[in-house]
This record gives structure tokens, sequence and C-alpha cells, in this order.
């Protein structure tokens, strides 16, 4: 007979449920579990020995049902991925899939999968539907080794190829923006001008502290995105002030209202919301680009390349994590290269 078993430390702090039991090869287990009461955890042990009695008659196991948002809870709160930051795992796991979730309220087949992903194509640029299904398809991996559904519907399903052209504005298009964000706000000509003449991302831009301006010396330390969340390599980069942001940042000191943060609410205080900058484009004359916010940092990144700048260090201004990362604006300066040379005349 298996037992239940409350775990104490040293110290004498509950630890949570243990359970111990005779599996279907006669060797006795113990198991943790994540059960909130004596009685949670007796349920669990009885399904146990039931799954071993059931393996030792050859009886096969036939999964119970499950709903798709049942599952991915589970997945996020049981699996045990191979990283040091657990929480920050689950964080991410969460962000991810936070759009497909209403969908998936539902036992999952695939037919079910084929629908999302057919309605997702519609909403989401192809790099990102792509990173949210390999999600699924690893929470339904987990999911059939822990013996709860017995396939896996996201596995082989045709996804839309990425488009791994780099948008990116032209130096008449980044002055016709600046003075487009001009007219807008204070904070909003502020912010784009971050994006574009230091390359941060959005969620950098909106999390920069003033204490990180050190306009005398003319850089930027990055340390964070929104909020106190660490920027997306988890790596703190230094930055180089170019002069038209050292000037607008200097101007803009004097009148911001918050002494904390660069780019602050309209209360004087830190933003979560990635603010909807589209009708900025549309005001200056131009088309909207996929990733209004995105292609500002492209732009600085394409700039930079066909001024001469090197991919080395391209890398380290954007913080990616590896250069294969920035292998993407790569062909930008080779392109830049052919046509100087085609200006060359004898």
């Amino acid at each position: 007979m298996g037992e239940v078993i409350r775990k104490l430390n040293r110290a004498g702090r509950f630890l949570g449920w243990y359970i111990r039991y005779i599996d279907s090869d006669g060797k006795r287990k113990a198991k943790a579990t994540k059960a909130a009461s004596a009685a949670d955890a007796r349920r669990i042990l009885v399904e146990l020995e039931a799954q071993a009695a059931r393996r030792q008659l050859g009886v096969s196991e036939r999964p119970q049902p499950i709903h798709g948002t049942v599952l991915l809870a589970r997945w996020i709160e049981e699996a045990q991925p191979r990283t040091r930051d657990r929480s920050a795992w689950a964080i991410k796991q969460r962000y991810t899939i936070s759009r497909v979730l209403p969908l998936l309220d539902r036992v999952v087949d695939r037919q079910d999968a084929v629908r999302v992903v057919r309605k997702l194509s519609a909403e989401l640029a192809a790099g990102t539907l792509r990173l949210t299904v390999a999600k699924l398809k690893a929470a339904w991996s987990w999911a059939m080794a822990e013996g709860l559904v017995g396939e896996n519907p996201w596995s082989k399903l045709q996804l839309p190829t990425v488009d791994q052209r780099v948008e990116y504005l032209s130096r008449a298009e980044v002055a016709a923006l600046i003075v487009a964000a001009d007219e807008e706000r204070d904070v909003v000509g502020i912010a784009v001008r971050l994006a574009l003449y230091a390359g941060l991302r959005v969620s950098e831009v909106y999390g920069l502290r003033w204490r990180a301006v050190d306009l005398a010396r003319g850089v930027l330390t990055i340390r964070n995105g929104y909020g106190s969340s660490p920027t997306k390599s988890r790596r703190e980069r230094v930055i180089p002030i170019a002069d038209p942001l050292c000037d607008a940042l200097l101007a803009w000191h004097k009148r911001c209202p918050s002494r904390e943060y660069v780019c602050p609410s309209s209360t004087g205080t830190a933003t979560t919301i990635r603010p909807d900058i589209r009708g900025l484009y549309r005001r200056a004359g131009l088309a909207v680009p996929r990733s209004p916010w995105h292609v500002l940092r492209h732009t600085f990144a394409s700039h930079f390349l066909m001024a001469g700048g090197s991919l080395l260090t391209l890398q380290r201004l954007l913080g990616h994590s590896s250069v294969a990362v920035t292998q993407i604006y790569s062909h930008l300066s080779d392109e830049h290269v052919a046509s100087e040379v085609k200006k060359l005349r004898f």
C-alpha cells in the first residue's frame, strides 16, 4: 500500500505533500506533488496505483479528455525545463501563448489545430506564429510524456514561411516621421528618437531611467525593459548617444514631468503599454509597416551598416545574444557596397 507523507525541511518548515507507492515494475517510488491538501495527495496516490495496476495487467492507458487551456496551465506549472530561472521561463511561456488561449478552451484535435493556425495567420507575423506553434507543440509533447494525451495535433503543420526582408526607413522618411512625432507630444518625439538613434526596443524605450542617461559622457546604459523586467537578452549594454539624440535629451530633461523615467506616462509614472504609433506614420505621409515600433530599430541597424559599421559592433549595440541574429541585416551592407561600385566611372 502507498502512503502520503507530509514533508518538512530541517527547520520544520512545510515543503509539501509527497507520496510513496509501488510502481508496476515492483519498485517502491517517491514523488513530490503539488497537492494543496492531504486529501488531494491521496487522490493522486490512488490514481498512480491504479495506473500501475493497469500496466501490470497489460491494459493500455486511455488518456482522459483534457481541454487545451487546462493542459497549458499544467505544462507551465509542472514542466521542468532546463533553466536556472524557472519563474522567468513560465512568464515567457504565458506571454507567448496568451493570444491563442481563447481558441483552446476545448479538447484540441488535429482539425482544431489547423483552424487555429489559419486564424492566427491573419493576425500574427509569420515569425510570431511559428514561435507560438512551437510552444504549443512543446506543451503537447510534454503532455504525451505525462500520459495526458495520446497525440500531438501541432506536429507537422504547414506554417507560412518567415519573410526575412528587413523593413527600414530612408533618411527622408525618418525626417518626416520625427516632424510628425514632435507635433504629437514631447514624450513621443523622444521615444521615437531613442528607437531611431540608439536602436532601443520599445520596452527599453519606456523602461529607460534618467539615471541610465549620462549626458556628460554621452552614453546610455540599457539595463531593463518595462518596469523592472530585464532586457530581452538579459544583459546590460552601453550605447553612445548620437548628437541629435543628445540635443533632444538635454532639452527634454528640463521639461520632463518625471525625474525617474525618460518616457513617462501622461501621469509622470512608468508605462507598460506599447503606444500605438500607426497614426504617426499616416500623418507623416508614410506607409504603415508591419511592426511600427520595431521598424525604427531596423532603421538604426540598417543605416549603421550602410555607413560602414561592422556586424560585431552592431550586435553589441542591439544587444543580440549571437551575431547570427544580427546577420539578417548583412545583405543591406552588401547591397550598399554594390550600389556604390556601380557609381564608378572612368
